[in-house]
């Protein structure tokens, strides 16, 4: 959070802001473009106009809240297993986002502040709000061979062979998360942020594919770069359009053999991705008024194509 903003009351000005005017701190500033005879008027205008920028020393400003309803369903199988489901629908509203987006490339996009003199419009749904998020975990042994169900009159021979399958395995399906549009070119700059125009009842939402929508992945003609030296009316994520989601498939089938009374041999055959689903990356959140605008465009994907992997584990 910049807390050396200019004042939206000397945006007014316009491009008088880049006029440029005896600056008072020469001499006295060795380096940087306070080090110069001149200075733009807008630096005089800043709360603290001896510096370009000032970061709050405490970090971490602002505030969120989380509200979600959780339910979870296990069912536990007599041959041996389990099956659990859990599913999350939730809400995150925040007026700022985190401080490490370089970690954590799979949400939407973070706008940054705007205006810091007008912080309550800040709020939104946070860009990691997953409305809905269902996970299906499952393990469970094949109730075949010897004790079992079917074939228990196995002989020991064939019992090696039929016995011991399972399976298991994670399913994965989450929305995606609310995008933070920006726009450039920030005319302002002194520390403002700036974000897009919404044209007043415009359907933002595209329909088709993911693979039908990389181009376009929401309507881009809904959004416009502000005029000179004015704010966006764009929230700091917005409430309809949404990056993709995940449906994600992970299956492993195993096998246990025993050799003897301490010896015991396991085969597993394990499958990561397993339909070869694509995650694609968030679409382009600046809206540009530049030659080469991929606003909206999606040119990222954030998992791994199908992963196959063998083992075979001896166990004593």
């Amino acid at each position: 959070l910049n807390l050396d903003q200019i004042n939206p009351q000397y945006l007014s000005l316009g491009s008088q802001l880049k006029n440029l005017v005896t600056n008072p701190f020469y001499g006295t500033v060795q380096f940087g473009a306070l080090s110069q005879p001149t200075v733009q008027m807008g630096q005089l205008l800043l709360p603290y106009p001896q510096y370009t920028s000032l970061s709050d020393p405490g970090g971490y400003v602002g505030d969120s809240s989380y509200h979600s309803l959780q339910m979870k369903a296990e069912k536990r199988f007599k041959s041996g297993g389990t099956l659990l489901a859990s599913y999350t629908f939730s809400k995150i509203l925040a007026n700022v986002e985190t401080l490490t987006s370089w970690l954590e490339t799979q949400a939407g996009g973070v706008s940054g502040v705007q205006n810091i003199y007008n912080f309550a419009a800040e709020k939104s749904l946070s860009n990691f709000d997953s409305r809905q998020r269902f996970v299906l975990s499952y393990v469970y042994d094949l109730p075949v061979g010897k004790g079992k169900r079917y074939l228990p009159g196995l002989n020991s021979v064939a019992d090696r062979i039929v016995s011991g399958w399972g399976l298991n395995g994670v399913t994965t399906f989450q929305e995606g998360f609310p995008l933070g549009l920006t726009a450039t070119p920030n005319t302002t700059g002194l520390n403002t942020g700036l974000r897009p125009n919404v044209a007043s009842g415009c359907n933002k939402i595209t329909s088709g594919s993911d693979q039908a929508r990389i181009g376009q992945w929401f309507n881009t003609s809904c959004f416009s770069v502000p005029a000179a030296y004015t704010f966006g009316n764009e929230s700091r994520t917005d409430p309809e359009i949404r990056g993709p989601g995940i449906a994600n498939y992970d299956l492993a089938l195993f096998k246990r053999t025993s050799i003897t009374e301490r010896f015991n041999l396991e085969f597993r055959a394990e499958a990561f991705n397993l339909f070869n689903r694509v995650w694609f990356g968030p679409p382009n959140t600046v809206d540009t008024t530049a030659a080469n605008n991929v606003f909206g465009q999606i040119t990222t994907q954030l998992n791994q194509p199908r992963l196959l992997q063998l083992a075979l584990r001896l166990r004593y």
